[in-house]
C-alpha cells in the first residue's frame, strides 16, 4: 500500500459511511476487487466518492485521536461517535474479509492505537467529575460515547471479558483507564439523575425527542457502560487492581458512584414507564454486585482503605441505601408481584450480600445492629404462616430475575445521532435482554434465607478483640425491644391479607417463627449455609427465649386469663427473668459459643445433644401458603419448642434446664394434640369410597387434581372433607400401611406419592420429615437396610404395593443429594435404566422431586441425561 488519505477524505468517509450497516459495506466490498468503496457523501448533485478501505482503517484511530485533541469539545463529540460507530462496523467485518482481519486484529501497532483511543476517550469524558448542567443533546451524546467506546473493545480485542482483563492489566496506563472509566460512568449517572428530575421542556419537544424516550435511551447507555465494568470486576485480577486504586477506593470514587446510582429515583412523569423502572433497578443490582466483588478483593481490604482515607462517611451512606433496599425488598417479598416483561435484577439478594459484609465489619456492626435489627424484629412479628412463606419456604410466590443488556453499538449510536437531527419523533430501540434466570426458585429462596441467618450471626457474634463491652448482647436486646414496636411502620407494602401477630400473643408467635427458621436453616447446610453461622443462630435462639418470656409474660398471662386454663403454647411460661445483658452466664455464652473462633467445640456439643426428630417436619420444605396449618406449627404445639431451644448448646442464657412443670405441660399438650389428630375426619362410608378408589387406581393419589376432585365427591356423600384434610389422611394412611407391612422405616419417606401435609403449592412435592403421631422410632431404627446397598449394584424399584416400577443402578447411598440427607431419610440415588410398562411412569411424579432434580422421570432424564431419582431403600430390591 502506498500513499495516505487526505484528512478531508477521512472526514468525508466517516460522515458518508457510518450510516451503512456491516452487510451493506460487505456488499460494496464484494463489488470492488480493489478493496475500495464508492459512496455518496449525502450532498445533492455531488459525484460518488471512492475510498480505499485498508488505508481508511489504518488511519482512522490516529485521526480520531487528533480530533479529540484539536477540536472544540462541543463540536467533536458527534463526529467522534460517528468514527467509533464506523470502526465497530469494520470490526464486525473481520470474519468475512481476511484483509480487514490482518489490519484490525493482527496489526499490533494499530491495536495499540485503538486501545489508546479508548483510554484517551475515557480521560476526556471521565476526568471532570463535577456536577454540571448539560442539555439533553450533550448528556445523551456523552453517555452513548462512554458505552460505545467501552464496548468497542469487544470488537477489536475480544468478546471475552477475561481476555480483556489480561490485555488491560498488561497496559502501562491500566490504572489511568480504571480511574477514568469509573469516572466516565459516574458522569453518565449524574446526567441521568438530572434528567430524571427535570420536566419535559419545549426545547426537547422541538428536537423531536420526547422526555420518556430520551430518559429510556440514557438508561440503556448507563446500564451498558456499568455492565461492562461489572463484567471486568467479576475477575479476581481486575477487581484486586481496582481495590488498590487510591482514587476509587481510598478516596471513595466507587462509593460515590454507588451512592449516585442507589439514590436514583423515578419521578411521577416516568412512573408508568416500566422499561425505565426496570433498567434503573438492574443498574442498582449491578452496582451492588460490583461493590460486593470489590469488598471481597484479596489484595487489599476495601473498607480498611476507606477508613484509612477518612471516607467512612461515604460507606455509611451506601450502607444506609443498602438497608433501605432490604427493608423495601423484604416488605415486597411477602406478596406476589405481577409477571413483568422486564426483569428488575437481583436487588434484594445483592443488597443482602453486601449487608453480610457490612454487618461483619467492626465499623458497621453497630450501625446495622441499630437499624436493621428493627427490620428483623418486624419480620419475626409476622403471623406464622406469613413468616414461613417469607423465610422458610422453598417455593416463594415470586422471585427476582436478572438480565444482561445485549448492547448493539451500531443501533444505539445511530438512534442518538438521528434523534437530534430529525424533526420526526423516533422510536427508541429496545436492546435484547439476555435473561439470567440461572437460579431455581428453591435456590433463590434458600440463598435469601441463608443471608438473613448470616447477618443475624454476624450481629450476634461477640469477639472481644474487636468489640467493646457495650456491644455484648446489644443485638439481642435491640431485637427484643423491637418486638414491642409497630411492625407495620417498619415493613411497608404488605398485602392486605398479610397479618402481624397481636402484641398479646407475640411472644409465642415469635418463638414459633424462631423455631421454624432454626429447623429450616438446618436443611440449608451445607449448600447454602455453613455450620458456623447455624451454631451462632442456635446460640441466639437459646439466649432469646428467656428474654422473650420475661418481656411478654404479663401479656401472655392476660391471654391465658381470657382463653382459660391450658390455652397457651408450651415454652412460654416460667419464672420471670430480668431483661439484662449483664447476665453472667449469658455473657459467658456469648463470649464462648458466641464467637466464631470457638464455635467448633460448641457445635460438637450441640450435635450430641440434638434429639432425634419424631414428629417434626424438616424446616426445609414448609408450605408457601400463608396462615395455614403447618407441620412446624404442630411441632411447636407438641412441646418441641422447648426441645428446640433447650439442650442445643452447652450453657443456656438462663443457666437452667427447662423446668419440670414446663415439661409436664408440654407433655399434656402433646398428648392432647395427638388425641386430636387421631380423630377421623371421614365417615366409614367415605373411607370405604377412598379405599376402593385407591385399590382401582392407587397411583392417582399422586395427582393433586384427583385429590381435589375426590374431596368434593366425599363431601357430597358425608361430612365435609377439605382438600388439605384429604391430603393429610393419605399421608397418615401410607404411614400405617408401612408399619403394618414392616417393609421399612415408619418415617414418612414420601416415597409413594404422599402429598404435602400442608396446603402448599400444588406443583411442589414437599420433602418433609413426618408429622404423624404414629411414628415408631424403634422400628425406624431397626429397619435400616441401606448398608446392604453398594454403588454400582443392579436393583429393582417397587412402589408401596410391591409392584415393579423399573430397574436401575445404585449411584449413591450416603451423604447428601440436592439437600436430601440420604442416610437420615433412608434413601438412595438410583439411575433408572428401564421403566415397567404397567403405567406411564415417565409422566408421573417421583419421590423427593424438586426444581433441581425434576418432578417426574421424564424431567429427571432431561436434567441429568438419565432418569436419576432418589428412592426409598425399603423399596429397592
Amino acid at each position: 500500500m502506498s500513499g495516505l488519505l487526505e484528512p478531508k477524505q477521512v472526514v468525508a468517509a466517516v460522515k458518508g459511511l457510518h450510516w451503512r450497516t456491516s452487510l451493506e459495506i460487505h456488499k460494496l466490498l464484494k463489488d470492488n476487487e480493489d478493496f475500495c468503496i464508492c459512496y455518496n457523501d449525502g450532498e445533492e448533485g455531488a459525484s460518488p466518492e471512492k475510498v480505499d478501505v485498508e488505508k481508511l482503517v489504518r488511519m482512522l484511530p490516529l485521526h480520531l485521536l487528533s480530533v479529540f485533541i484539536s477540536s472544540d469539545r462541543d463540536e467533536k463529540l458527534r463526529y467522534l461517535l460517528c468514527g467509533i460507530r464506523l470502526l465497530n462496523t469494520f470490526c464486525d467485518l473481520t470474519s468475512r474479509h481476511p484483509r480487514l482481519d490482518q489490519v484490525l486484529l493482527d496489526d499490533v501497532v494499530l491495536s495499540a492505537q485503538m486501545l489508546n483511543l479508548v483510554i484517551f476517550t475515557m480521560i476526556s469524558l471521565g476526568g471532570n467529575r463535577k456536577e454540571s448542567w448539560k442539555s439533553d443533546y450533550d448528556s445523551l451524546i456523552e453517555a452513548t460515547m462512554v458505552a460505545s467506546t467501552l464496548h468497542l473493545m469487544h470488537g477489536f480485542m475480544s468478546p471475552s471479558s477475561q481476555d480483556l482483563v489480561l490485555i488491560l492489566l498488561a497496559h502501562p496506563k491500566v490504572d489511568v483507564f480504571i480511574d477514568t472509566a469509573f469516572g466516565a460512568v459516574h458522569n453518565v449517572v449524574r446526567s441521568l439523575r438530572a434528567k430524571l428530575l427535570q420536566r419535559q421542556t419545549d426545547q426537547t419537544k422541538k428536537l423531536g425527542v420526547n422526555s420518556v424516550g430520551a430518559v429510556n435511551a440514557h438508561c440503556q447507555q448507563a446500564e451498558a457502560a456499568l455492565q461492562f465494568l461489572h463484567s471486568l470486576c467479576q475477575h479476581k485480577l481486575f477487581r484486586d487492581r481496582v481495590a488498590q486504586n487510591q482514587e476509587l477506593c481510598g478516596k471513595g470514587g466507587v462509593l460515590m458512584l454507588a451512592q449516585s446510582i442507589l439514590s436514583l429515583t423515578v419521578t411521577t412523569e416516568f412512573v408508568g414507564a416500566a422499561v425505565i423502572i426496570a433498567s434503573i433497578s438492574r443498574i442498582k443490582a449491578k452496582v451492588l454486585s460490583l461493590l460486593h466483588h470489590l469488598f471481597e478483593a484479596e489484595s487489599v481490604s476495601f473498607l480498611d482503605e476507606v477508613e484509612r482515607a477518612g471516607s467512612l462517611h461515604l460507606a455509611q451512606t451506601v450502607a444506609s441505601e443498602v438497608l433501605e433496599l432490604m427493608r423495601h425488598g423484604l416488605s415486597r417479598a411477602s406478596k406476589a408481584s405481577a409477571p413483568h416483561e422486564y426483569p428488575m435484577g437481583f436487588v434484594l439478594l445483592n443488597a443482602m450480600r453486601l449487608a453480610d459484609v457490612f454487618s461483619d465489619d467492626s465499623h458497621f456492626r453497630r450501625f446495622f445492629t441499630k437499624h436493621f435489627t428493627m427490620v428483623l424484629s418486624a419480620v419475626f412479628c409476622l403471623s406464622h404462616g406469613d413468616f414461613l412463606s417469607m423465610l422458610c419456604s422453598s417455593d416463594l410466590s415470586s422471585r427476582e430475575d436478572d438480565a444482561t443488556l445485549d448492547y448493539d453499538l451500531f443501533t444505539s449510536s445511530g438512534w442518538v445521532l438521528s434523534a437530534f437531527s430529525s424533526s420526526v419523533e423516533l422510536v427508541v430501540p429496545q436492546f435484547k435482554l439476555n435473561f439470567q434466570n440461572n437460579l431455581t426458585m428453591s435456590s433463590y429462596a434458600h440463598q435469601r434465607t441463608s443471608l438473613i441467618v448470616k447477618i443475624m450471626a454476624n450481629l450476634h457474634c461477640f469477639v472481644p478483640e474487636v468489640c467493646t463491652e457495650d456491644d455484648r448482647n446489644r443485638f439481642i436486646e435491640t431485637f427484643v425491644s423491637g418486638l414491642r414496636k409497630d411492625p407495620s411502620s417498619i415493613l411497608v407494602n404488605l398485602l392486605p391479607n398479610s397479618s402481624y401477630t397481636p402484641e398479646a400473643q407475640r411472644g409465642t408467635s415469635v418463638c414459633k417463627n424462631i423455631s421454624s427458621l432454626l429447623h429450616h436453616a438446618e436443611f440449608l447446610i451445607p449448600n447454602a449455609l455453613n455450620v458456623e453461622d447455624l451454631m451462632l443462630l442456635r446460640v441466639f435462639c437459646e439466649q432469646l427465649q428467656p428474654l422473650i418470656r420475661s418481656e411478654f409474660e404479663e401479656s401472655q398471662a392476660d391471654v391465658k386469663d381470657n382463653q382459660g386454663a391450658g390455652g397457651s403454647s408450651s415454652g412460654m411460661q416460667g419464672r420471670k427473668e430480668p431483661l439484662s445483658r449483664n447476665n453472667d452466664e449469658a455473657s459467658e455464652n456469648s463470649e464462648g459459643a458466641g464467637t466464631k473462633q470457638g464455635v467448633n467445640e460448641e457445635m460438637e456439643i450441640a450435635e450430641r445433644s440434638k434429639e432425634s426428630d419424631a414428629d417434626g417436619t424438616s424446616g426445609s420444605e414448609t408450605s408457601s401458603n400463608r396462615g395455614k396449618g403447618l407441620g412446624l406449627v404442630d411441632q411447636v404445639e407438641d412441646g418441641d419448642l422447648a426441645r428446640t431451644f433447650s439442650n442445643r448448646v452447652k450453657g443456656s442464657a438462663s443457666g437452667e434446664e427447662v423446668k419440670e412443670d414446663e415439661r409436664a405441660e408440654a407433655s399434656l399438650l402433646s398428648e392432647k394434640q395427638r388425641t386430636k389428630r387421631k380423630r377421623s375426619i371421614m365417615s366409614d362410608d367415605q373411607i370405604a369410597m377412598m379405599e376402593k378408589a385407591l385399590l382401582d387406581e392407587f397411583y392417582l393419589q399422586r395427582n393433586l387434581n384427583w385429590v381435589r376432585s375426590m374431596a368434593g365427591t366425599l363431601s357430597q356423600n358425608g361430612p365435609e372433607v377439605t382438600f388439605a384434610q384429604l391430603k393429610n389422611w393419605l399421608n397418615n394412611r401410607k404411614a400405617k400401611l408401612a408399619r403394618a407391612s414392616k417393609q421399612g422405616p415408619t418415617r414418612d419417606n414420601n416415597s409413594s406419592g404422599d402429598l404435602p401435609e400442608s396446603p402448599g403449592d400444588e406443583n411442589t412435592w414437599q420433602q418433609q420429615k413426618p408429622t404423624t403421631p404414629f411414628t415408631d422410632k424403634a422400628s425406624a431404627a431397626s429397619s435400616s437396610s441401606s448398608e446392604g446397598l453398594k454403588r454400582g449394584q443392579q436393583v429393582m424399584l417397587v412402589d408401596e404395593r410391591g409392584v415393579e416400577v423399573g430397574k436401575g443402578t445404585v449411584l449413591k447411598t450416603d451423604g447428601e443429594w440436592y439437600g436430601l440427607s440420604l442416610e437420615a431419610r433412608q434413601v438412595c440415588v438410583v439411575d433408572v435404566m428401564e421403566l415397567s410398562g404397567l403405567y406411564d411412569y415417565s409422566k408421573m411424579s417421583i419421590p423427593y422431586g424438586s426444581d433441581d432434580v425434576g418432578r417426574t422421570f421424564g424431567e429427571a432424564n432431561s436434567r441429568f441425561g438419565v432418569m436419576r431419582v432418589a428412592w426409598d431403600v425399603s423399596k429397592v430390591q
